[in-house]
């Protein structure tokens, strides 16, 4: 998330050394920015503060070089760099600028075409606008995007009038073959006449029924494929902004939760405790109790439940209320473990003042001591704070 590659530098001094030397700090202070470019939504890239690059090296934890060619005044090179993830967070939160850390599962985007209001709205056939997401380079950014395969699966498994109809449980269920709980209907229509071209974009998020649209004007001698290239470009830059509105991290909103994570062998609960050590939301996560059918957890989290629930999913995690507890199992086992948990007081999320809280949700939803001993420090587990 902190990395930054394939940074290009060419720079021209008076001597090799002076170049090499500049190149470098140039690349850093380049990759910086592309690394806030990642985590922070438009609308607050403006608020980004300027550092000096004394400021911005001092935030880099390692860097490396590939493909170094120099001449007597010259430097060229490629260069990876690694930031340090606690302070660039120190930077972003000391100058109130808002970002988002939580990498969604792959987005599909349902290229839709319609030349005209009296036209068929057409996706897997002459269709120029799906042809000009081919072309859209991947974004370095935190929601990776698929285009459909266009096979005869995608045919048969989704037509135009259930995109038309944004019939969101086909969507679904269709995105599923992608690992995908996100689609993003990309509807392009033609407006104006030769000359004066331009082309209407809407999208429509599967997941949250948000919507977007703008139109591009054709620019001196582009071409119908130049256009819709980019509009395409745009869209994908709009489908990455959404996601990192939905996932910013809110630190002034807090909560805890305790939780059942049902467990049919000791690998259950290790395969879950990885996972929630992937999502960004969460601060800590402390383990109260295990047994041989189940661990109870009490996470301790930035944001909303919703905001939680939709960075869990993104590591594989189902979260929802079974029989009256909290559960989080891991999405690829079985489904019916979570039968074994027994009927439990019912309790809603309870949110926490800023700073958190030592106290359970629910003194009553604590499980009794395993009933044998397990050797000290084996579930040892809670995670160090990650606010700076």
């Amino acid at each position: 998330m902190f990395t930054i590659s394939d940074v290009a530098v060419d720079v021209t001094a008076r001597t090799t050394t002076e170049a090499r030397t500049e190149g470098l700090q140039r690349g850093q202070v380049e990759a910086l920015s592309r690394l806030f470019k990642r985590l922070v939504p438009l609308r607050y890239q403006a608020n980004i503060p300027s550092l000096s690059e004394r400021d911005i090296i001092d935030l880099v934890q390692d860097f490396s070089v590939a493909n170094e060619k120099t001449t007597a005044r010259k430097y060229i090179a490629t260069i990876l760099v690694r930031f340090k993830p606690d302070s660039v967070r120190t930077v972003l939160r000391t100058n109130s600028v808002p970002f988002a850390e939580t990498v969604s599962k792959p987005i599909v985007v349902v290229p839709l075409y319609q030349e005209s209001i009296v036209s068929e709205p057409v996706i897997w056939s002459e269709n120029p606008w799906l042809d000009a997401w081919s072309q859209v380079p991947q974004l370095e950014g935190l929601a990776p995007l698929q285009l459909p395969y266009g096979d005869l699966e995608d045919l048969t498994g989704l037509r135009p009038e259930d995109v038309v109809a944004r019939d969101t449980d086909r969507l679904v269920t269709w995105a599923a073959r992608y690992d995908a709980d996100n689609a993003v209907i990309a509807k392009a229509s033609l407006i104006g006449t030769l000359g004066a071209e331009s082309v209407r974009v809407s999208l429509y998020f599967s997941r949250s029924g948000a919507e977007r649209q703008f139109d591009i004007a054709a620019s001196g001698g582009q071409t119908w494929s130049e256009l819709f290239k980019a509009a395409a470009i745009r869209a994908s830059v709009l489908i990455e902004d959404e996601w990192k509105l939905d996932t910013m991290l809110q630190f002034d909103v807090t909560g805890q939760i305790t939780a059942l994570v049902p467990l049919k062998r000791l690998e259950d609960w290790l395969t879950v405790r990885e996972r929630l050590e992937r999502v960004p939301s969460i601060d800590r996560y402390d383990l109260q109790a295990i047994t041989r059918d189940r661990a109870q957890v009490t996470l301790y989290y930035l944001g909303d439940e919703n905001q939680l629930k939709l960075a869990m999913a993104q590591s594989d995690l189902r979260f929802l209320w079974q029989d009256g507890a909290w559960v989080i199992e891991d999405r690829s086992a079985v489904l019916d473990t979570i039968q074994t948990i027994g009927a439990l007081p019912a309790s809603p999320l309870t949110p926490v003042p800023a700073g958190g809280s030592t106290g359970l949700v629910n003194e009553s939803q604590v499980l009794s001591a395993p009933p044998e001993p397990y050797p000290s420090g084996l579930f040892s587990n809670s995670q160090p704070s990650r606010s700076p």
